[in-house]
């Protein structure tokens, strides 16, 4: 296909070259009109022949492939896009948890948060690891908060101790 292009911009190029050439050599009056005409036809023919000569299954072939690349790297960035946007989700949920637990004056070791893909096309906040050292009330404060305000139930949000 890139062949096809660059031998078809030649073309017109090449017509287009001669085309000014003859015309500036030309002397003003009614042989540069005529010949102004002529050129014009030339250069529809420059742009036409390639087109007429191409075979066109082999071109549409091409189109074809191009067409299967394209959506490949659309496909591609898709995913990257997808799997960006579960990083900053899920790193934007922990800071919301750690921010929650200090102004609980509970501050936590680690924050995990796994997200999962909804139904409504969209990542929601399906389970958390919290690592801490805090008392059990804090604890349930913190758990019901984030059960409350992110919708992760308590059998999905797994403590552990910090061994520090």
């Amino acid at each position: 296909m890139t062949e096809f292009a660059g031998e078809w911009v030649r073309g017109i190029a090449g017509a287009a070259l001669i085309c000014a050439a003859a015309t500036a050599l030309t002397p003003k009056g009614k042989v540069k009109n005529v010949l102004k005409l002529l050129c014009g036809i030339v250069l529809i023919i420059a742009m036409l022949n390639p087109i007429l000569k191409q075979d066109i299954p082999n071109m549409s072939m091409d189109i074809s492939q191009y067409r299967k690349q394209a959506d490949e790297i659309i496909g591609k960035s898709k995913e990257k896009e997808n799997s960006l946007s579960r990083t900053i989700i899920e790193d934007e949920l922990e800071t919301y948890i750690l921010d929650k637990a200090e102004s609980l004056n509970a501050p936590l070791q680690s924050v995990e948060v796994s997200v999962k893909w909804g139904d409504e096309g969209c990542w929601y906040p399906y389970e958390v690891r919290l690592e801490a050292d805090i008392p059990e009330r804090e604890k349930y404060l913190i758990s019901n908060s984030i059960e409350a305000e992110l919708g992760v139930p308590n059998d999905r949000q797994y403590w552990s101790s910090y061994e520090g």
